[in-house]
C-alpha cells in the first residue's frame, strides 16, 4: 500500500516554478514566513504528516494598505502549487439577494474539494480558494443593525465549510482585505485563517527590487538610459506602495514617448527620433515631481499654505521654537526608546503658532506629514470627527517615521468659554490617540497647537503631551523693528518714524495681526 501512495502522490509544488522570476518585490521574508506556516507540512509526503500527527493550514489572510501586493501575493501561491487553478472570489459577489442562494454560493465554492478528498483521501490536491475583498462578506457577526442577518448566516456557512463537522484537509483559502479590523474573529482563530500577514509599505531594499521588476524589459532592450539610478529613484520614493512605483514606471514612459510625438494637424509618432525612445533620470524625477504622489505620504499643498508668508525670526523667541522642534524631531528619528514624541504650542492668538507647527514639520523631511486641522472638518458628527481623526493616526502609523500636526485643539473640541461647553467625545479620543504609541519599529511626531492652555489644562490635556513650548507675542519695540525690516515694506525714512515712536515702549502684537496691518497700512 505504501509504495503505491508514494507513486500516485504528485509534487505539490509546480516542476516550473522559479522563485527568482516570482516578480514580487520586497515581499520576500513574508513569503518565506507564509511558505514555512502553509507549506513546509505539504510537501511531506501524506503518511510522515499523518505520524506527526499534523494538520495543514488551511487559511491565510493577507491583510495591509491598497497597492502593496496582496493580491499578486495570492496570484503567485496559486502559480507555485501544482494544484488546480486557484478560484478567485469577489467577496460582494457571493451576496444574492434570494435568501439562502448566499449560503449556497459558499457550499458550491468547496464542493469540488469536498468530493475529491471522497474519493481520494489524504492523496487529494490541493484546492485554493482566494477571497478579495473578504471584509464585505464577513463582517462581525451582529454588527449590522437593521440587516436580515444575511451577513451573519455567510460568516457561519464560512465558518463551518473551512473548520466545521466535516474536517476538509485539501483546501486552502486566502483571504484578503485592507481592513482587518472589520472580520469576525471566529474566522481568524487557529484551524481557519489562523496565518496572518501583514503585506505593508515596501522598504527601501523592497521599493529597489519593485523598480527593478518593472525596469527589467527595458533595461533588456536598451530603452533605459545608462543615468537612470534605481538605488536613487527607491531612496526617493518613500512610502510609495507597490502600484505606486508601477505608476511612477508608466508615468515615466509616457512623459518619454511624449517627446517623440509631433502635434501638427494629426497626432503622429516621429519614427525618426523614436528609434533614440529612452526613459531617462529627468523622465523619472519629473513624474515623480507632478504625475504620482504616495496615499501615505506628504502632501506639501496641505502645509505650504500655512507657511505662504515664510517664518519671520523676529527675535530669539522664535528661533528657540524652531530650534527646540529640531531637536524633538532628532529625537524621534534616532531614539528607540521614544518612539512617541509629543509637543505643544501654546500661545496667545495671531502668534504664528500653526506657521512654526507646520515650519518644523517641513524641515523634518518625515515621508508621511499630515495636518489634522478643524478647517477640514466643518460640519462633521462628533463621530465622523473622531473617525476622521483615527485614520489620520492609523495611516501615520503605516510609515516607518510620520509626523501629525493637531493644528487649533480647542476648536477640534468644539470649545465655547459660555457655558462652558465642548465636545467630550472628541477629548477622549483626541486624549488616547496622544498617548497611543506607534507599532513596533514606527515613529511618530505629534505636534499640537492651541491658544487656550488654561482650558486644556482643566481638561487634563496638558499631562498628554511629552513637553510644551510657548510661542509668546511680539513684545518690545526692537521686536518689532526687527520684523518689519525682516518684512522690507518700509522704506528706511518710515522706519525710523516707528522706531521713535515706539523706542523703550512695551508692544503686544501677533505677527498675523502685525502683517495684516501693515497690508492694510500699505493700501492707503
Amino acid at each position: 500500500g505504501k509504495s503505491k501512495t508514494k507513486e500516485n502522490r504528485q509534487s505539490i509544488i509546480n516542476p516550473d516554478w522559479n522563485f527568482e522570476k516570482m516578480g514580487i518585490g520586497g515581499l520576500d521574508k513574508e513569503f518565506s514566513d507564509i511558505f514555512r506556516r502553509a507549506f513546509a507540512s505539504r510537501v511531506f509526503p501524506p503518511e510522515i504528516v499523518e505520524q506527526m500527527g499534523c494538520k495543514h493550514v488551511k487559511g491565510i489572510l493577507l491583510y495591509g494598505p491598497p497597492g502593496c501586493g496582496k493580491t499578486l501575493m495570492a496570484r503567485q501561491i496559486g502559480k507555485m502549487l501544482n494544484a488546480r487553478e486557484p478560484k478567485v472570489v469577489n467577496g460582494p459577489e457571493i451576496l444574492n439577494k434570494y435568501v439562502g442562494e448566499s449560503e449556497a454560493n459558499i457550499r458550491k465554492l468547496f464542493a469540488d474539494a469536498e468530493e475529491e478528498q471522497r474519493r481520494l483521501g489524504a492523496n487529494s490536491g490541493v484546492h485554493i480558494i482566494i477571497f478579495d475583498e473578504i471584509d464585505a462578506i464577513c463582517k462581525q457577526r451582529g454588527s449590522m443593525a437593521g440587516s436580515t442577518g444575511v451577513h451573519d448566516t455567510v460568516v457561519n456557512q464560512l465558518l463551518s465549510k473551512i473548520d466545521g463537522v466535516e474536517q476538509l484537509n485539501n483546501i486552502l483559502v486566502i483571504g484578503m482585505t485592507n481592513r482587518p479590523d472589520l472580520i469576525d474573529e471566529a474566522l481568524l482563530r487557529p484551524g481557519r485563517l489562523e496565518v496572518k500577514m501583514e503585506i505593508g509599505l515596501p522598504d527601501e531594499k523592497g521599493r529597489f527590487q519593485i523598480l527593478h521588476i518593472h525596469t527589467v524589459r527595458m533595461r533588456e532592450h536598451q530603452l533605459l538610459a545608462e543615468d537612470v539610478d534605481i538605488a536613487e529613484l527607491a531612496v526617493e520614493t518613500k512610502n510609495f506602495s507597490g502600484a505606486e512605483l508601477e505608476g511612477l514606471v508608466r508615468a515615466a514612459q509616457s512623459t518619454a514617448m511624449n517627446r517623440h510625438i509631433k502635434a501638427s494637424n494629426k497626432v503622429e509618432v516621429d519614427m525618426e527620433k523614436a528609434e533614440s525612445l529612452r526613459v531617462t533620470r529627468g523622465d523619472f524625477f519629473a513624474s515623480l515631481e507632478n504625475d504620482i504622489k504616495p496615499a501615505f505620504g506628504t502632501n506639501q499643498e496641505d502645509y505650504a499654505s500655512y507657511i505662504m508668508n515664510g517664518i519671520i525670526k523676529w527675535g530669539d523667541p522664535v528661533t528657540r521654537v524652531l530650534d527646540d522642534g529640531e531637536l524633538l524631531v532628532q529625537q524621534t528619528k534616532n531614539s528607540d526608546r521614544t518612539p512617541l514624541v509629543s509637543v505643544l504650542l501654546e500661545g496667545p492668538p495671531h502668534s504664528g503658532k500653526t506657521a512654526l507647527a507646520a515650519k518644523i514639520a517641513e524641515e523634518s523631511n518625515f515621508p508621511f506629514i499630515k495636518i489634522c486641522s478643524p478647517d477640514k472638518m466643518i460640519g462633521f458628527s462628533e463621530t465622523a470627527k473622531c473617525q476622521a481623526m483615527k485614520k489620520i493616526f492609523d495611516d501615520a502609523y503605516k510609515s516607518q517615521l510620520s509626523c501629525v500636526v493637531v493644528d487649533d485643539i480647542e476648536r477640534l473640541l468644539d470649545y465655547v468659554p459660555i457655558g462652558p461647553r465642548f465636545s467630550n467625545l472628541v477629548l477622549q479620543a483626541l486624549l488616547v490617540l496622544l498617548k497611543k504609541a506607534p507599532p513596533q519599529g514606527r515613529k511618530l511626531l505629534i505636534i499640537g497647537t492651541t491658544s487656550r492652555k488654561d482650558v486644556l489644562q482643566e481638561m487634563e490635556m496638558l499631562n498628554a503631551f511629552s513637553t510644551t513650548i510657548h510661542v509668546p507675542n511680539i513684545a518690545t519695540g526692537e521686536q518689532l523693528m526687527e520684523a518689519l525690516e525682516l518684512l522690507g515694506n518700509f522704506k528706511d525714512k518710515e522706519r525710523s518714524t516707528i522706531a521713535q515712536n515706539v523706542k523703550g515702549k512695551p508692544v503686544w502684537i501677533g505677527i498675523k495681526k502685525l502683517l495684516m496691518l501693515i497690508e492694510m497700512s500699505l493700501q492707503v
